[in-house]
């Protein structure tokens, strides 16, 4: 199986666009779904999802750990040159279709106070 995540990400004006293709493994445990996958760095990824909810976990060092709700909030821990950050997602769009394996998503990443936008993105992902 292979995992494709494509990424719109705007920040101070100007947009990137990131595509990238992995080989990936699904697992259903109950209502999660879990995609595990190495990245270009080899290091383990792991989306753990479900119809409302997104938790990545990249396993770097430090470990990075995402999360993002449905229509919500939710506190990140981010590995910088300044040590690991914490920020807020605030997800607008969550939307997994299961009979077309794609889960989009659209969030910004917001200092922790929430005074500061960092970049946004359109994020999505796609198991085949």
């Amino acid at each position: 199986m292979k995992i494709r995540m494509k990424n719109q990400i705007q920040l101070d004006g100007q947009i990137e666009l990131i595509d990238q293709v992995y080989e990936a493994e699904l697992i259903q445990k109950g209502s999660y779904h879990y995609l595990q996958f190495v990245n270009e760095e080899e290091e383990r990824v792991i989306l753990k999802f479900h119809d409302a909810e997104l938790n990545m976990t990249r396993f770097s060092t430090p470990k990075t750990a995402m999360r993002f709700v449905k229509a919500g909030k939710a506190l990140v821990g981010i590995p910088t040159p300044m040590g690991v950050q914490t920020f807020v997602t605030e997800t607008h769009f969550y939307q997994v279709d299961w009979a077309n394996q794609v889960l989009k998503i659209h969030y910004e990443l917001k200092s922790q106070d929430e005074e500061r936008l960092f970049a946004s993105y359109q994020m999505t992902i796609s198991w085949f």
